[in-house]
């Protein structure tokens, strides 16, 4: 998996607005299983974030972020032996809540 690869990806999702967390951290997100795509394409998408993102900090969880123009994107677990679920992106012009970046893990 590669950048483009990754942007064809997600411009190929029916994203879901969380519309539990409009005012917390709006933000929207793809199902595993529900995706247009294949698994492994989802699975790629969720390693490159892990590989190539940055870590930061939201309310004191560190996770690992990537930014692909305007969005910020990332997956609900951080760790390699808990396979997620979930992949989330915000518009980073209005997701500006308790974000704090704290540079990359030296692992």
């Amino acid at each position: 998996m590669d950048i483009n690869e990754m942007r064809d990806f997600i411009n190929k999702q029916s994203w879901i607005f969380a519309k539990t967390y409009v005012n917390k951290a709006p933000h929207e997100y793809v199902v595993r299983g529900r995706i247009n795509g294949t698994d492994e394409e989802f699975l790629a998408v969720v390693n490159y974030i892990r590989e190539n993102g940055i870590t930061m900090h939201f309310w004191g969880h560190p996770n690992k972020y990537i930014f692909v123009g305007r969005h910020q994107y990332w997956t609900m677990s951080d760790t390699n032996d808990d396979p997620t679920m979930i992949l989330n992106r915000c518009n980073v012009d209005e997701y500006k809540y308790s974000i704090t970046w704290k540079g990359t893990n030296p692992d």
